[in-house]
């Protein structure tokens, strides 16, 4: 399986003028998907490995609210979050940034000429061909239970052959 794009590759990427603000032990981190979210708990609109994108609007103000605010999102497995630098955000506290290093977060910030379609689109590019990979697997499942010969569905060597292991159907 090819390696996904991580949080580091986006940092690293000069043309999405990304920078990291806290949660270095993060930048292994892999991201499946890059997401825009304003609502006020945006770990329950996402799924595990995406990246939150946002103005700040979806971020409170105030150190505790902050420090809870980024441990949802970890607990929600995000990838991280990256704010955009267009100064919507409320101010960042030192506890937001304390509980990002200490569950290896990443924090970013996005420049504000940088549209964040930008980096989604790059996300979606770098992990095209496994989602691809993916579909077509979908699709080889589909034709080997559609197959009309009994014996072959029975002897299970179809999807043993798709998944490349034995497979016995009892």
């Amino acid at each position: 399986m090819e390696a996904q794009l991580t949080i580091a590759d986006i940092v690293s990427d000069p043309t999405l003028d990304t920078r990291l603000l806290s949660g270095a032990g993060g930048l292994h981190r892999m991201v499946s998907w890059a997401h825009s979210c304003e609502m006020s708990d945006p770990g329950r609109w996402m799924r595990p490995g995406e990246l939150l994108m946002t103005v700040g609007l979806c971020v409170p103000t105030g150190s505790q609210a902050q420090r809870e605010f980024i441990a949802s999102l970890d607990e929600a497995g995000l990838a991280g979050i990256t704010i955009g630098d267009d100064l919507v955000a409320p101010r960042l506290t030192k506890a937001l940034f304390e509980e990002s290093e200490r569950r290896h977060f990443p924090v970013l910030a996005t420049a504000h000429d940088v549209p964040f379609v930008a980096v989604s689109r790059m996300v979606a590019l770098s992990n095209a061909d496994q989602s691809t990979r993916g579909v077509l697997r979908l699709s080889r499942l589909y034709q080997a239970a559609a197959q009309r010969d009994d014996a072959a569905k029975r002897s299970g060597l179809p999807l043993g052959q798709l998944f490349d292991t034995n497979i016995r159907v009892i």
